[in-house]
């Protein structure tokens, strides 16, 4: 049986993250084993937090991305780069953000690339699980499309949809990709050219439902029957308007998010607003309950941590990422296998999709499907991947920023101007402060001048009439108040002029 524990030796809580409460459907949270990112709350705008996985304790605001318009939807990790990350928003635009491992957010953080073409708000991502770059994106404006990321350019688009589409997954080898949505309808398309292969009934309440393609073909969805119960579903992709297995859940209200684990044939649940993760087993067309982690606090959403990221020294088999939203906080809840035996468990981690993509973007565009690349999970472990030549631009997105940079360059010329003003008159202070030296050394000058033949007048004077000291007392305080105004040069000639006639009396 999976139960839970509390500590993986790694982070176990996150404190202070303002998780975003918008209620749009999305997990807003997205892992890999070098970061954690988490859609954040703000007045404005969207935004999302990148941190490290081994932090411990608060975030910082350096790590913090907000430059959308609007609101973030959906955040989602390239699969083969840890340092590519994707971002849906209301603004209708999905940006890619490239994230150092040592820097992580920097300043005035810019996207690598800018993909446009929804006419409306953008509400989910997923990236192609084997071709390099690929990226799928859902829209209000009721169409999928597919993206090469390197280039921006749009590969193929989605429609027939007559309502908002809730949820969008992959099959193993990326040929096809299958869509829930709020017309009831379950489809699976051809993820080359966007033509339906198969269209069917989904669940009958127009609440939100998921879906995951399983690797045995079957269709795994999540959602409400026409009693408002929960339950997870299975589907016959020959054949979808029968139901090859239901599993009733319970009768709460919040949506539920599937996780699936390929490997094992597990499939965690979480809902929106519960306190519990339930495991599940898929086997033989059937769904089998496992057993559940129970909590006190409600979640807002998982971020479920890719295989390769698990540690298999204490057999842990998945590795959530809680979200808070009322105590701003994201709770790592490792999950694993008791057994007494510390010797590696093949059982538990067979081979699993590694870094290295099966196909390149110009294959996938080509119109070739392959499935995941599978490695050895020891040979994943401390490995980690980064982008090889992602040197995607704005400038060959699709992105029309000449007026931008327009009023940009205008803005940059005015402050040149600003500048050159400043500096002529600087330089002409500078001047003028400099003439005003010479002036006052040259006042100085004449200052010391006079002092000196004021002194050699007194004595003169003195000696001539033996002075009494009432009259040498008038000479000195008249000395005192002319040196006082010592830049008027006038009071000195006249002081001087008068001793003069006062000695050839």
């Amino acid at each position: 049986a999976v139960v839970s524990t509390q500590s993986t030796g790694k982070c176990e809580i996150l404190h202070w993250v303002p998780i975003s409460k918008n209620a749009h459907e999305q997990d807003f949270c997205s892992v890999n084993p070098k970061f954690v990112a988490v859609v954040a709350e703000q007045i404005g705008g969207g935004a999302f937090f990148v941190l490290k996985t081994e932090r411990i304790g608060g975030i910082e605001p350096s790590s913090k991305i907000s430059k959308h318009n609007g609101a973030v939807y959906d955040i989602k990790w390239s699969p083969f780069n840890d340092n590519l990350i994707g971002s849906a928003s209301d603004d209708g635009l999905v940006r890619l953000w490239n994230i150092t491992d040592e820097r992580g957010v920097e300043a005035n953080h810019a996207p690598v690339q800018t993909l446009q073409g929804h006419g409306k708000r953008v509400g989910g991502l997923l990236w192609h699980p084997s071709a390099e770059n690929i990226l799928a994106s859902s829209s209000y404006d009721n169409t999928i499309r597919l993206w090469n990321a390197e280039t921006a350019q749009e590969v193929s688009q989605l429609s027939s949809f007559t309502n908002q589409i809730t949820d969008i997954s992959f099959t193993m080898d990326g040929s096809q990709i299958g869509s829930t949505c709020k017309d009831k309808k379950l489809r699976i398309f051809d993820a080359h050219n966007g033509t339906i292969a198969m269209e069917g009934p989904g669940h009958e309440n127009m609440k939100v439902s998921r879906l995951r393609m399983l690797k045995d073909g079957n269709i795994l969805t999540a959602g409400f029957s026409s009693t408002a119960a929960r339950c997870l579903r299975l589907y016959d992709p020959r054949n979808l308007t029968k139901v090859v297995n239901e599993l009733a859940i319970d009768s709460a209200t919040g949506s539920l998010f599937p996780y699936y684990d390929p490997d094992l044939n597990l499939v965690y649940l979480a809902g929106k607003g519960d306190a519990s993760i339930k495991f599940f087993e898929l086997s033989e067309g059937s769904v089998f309950y496992l057993n559940q982690y129970n909590s006190n606090n409600a979640q807002r959403g998982l971020g479920m941590m890719p295989k390769r990221g698990l540690d298999s020294s204490i057999n842990e088999i998945a590795r959530a990422y809680k979200l808070d939203v009322a105590k701003k906080m994201v709770n790592v809840i490792p999950l694993k296998v008791p057994r007494q035996s510390k010797s590696f468990a093949e059982d538990l981690y067979p081979d699993t999709a590694g870094y290295e993509p099966a196909l390149t973007n110009q294959q996938f565009i080509d119109g070739e499907n392959a499935p995941p690349k599978l490695a050895r999970f020891l040979d994943l472990q401390g490995a980690t991947a980064t982008s090889k030549g992602f040197s995607a631009t704005n400038a060959a997105n699709g992105v029309d920023n000449s007026k931008e940079l327009a009023a940009l360059k205008a803005e940059v010329a005015a402050l040149k101007n600003t500048v050159n003003e400043k500096l002529n008159i600087i330089e002409k202070q500078s001047s003028r402060i400099t003439e005003l030296e010479e002036e006052n050394t040259k006042l100085n000058e004449q200052v010391k001048n006079a002092e000196q033949e004021i002194a050699e007048l007194q004595k003169e004077w003195c000696r001539k009439y033996n002075c009494h000291g009432r009259l040498k007392f008038r000479l000195t305080s008249t000395k005192s108040f002319i040196l006082t105004n010592m830049y008027n040069i006038s009071f000195l000639k006249l002081y001087t002029f008068t001793l003069l006639i006062m000695l050839k009396v």
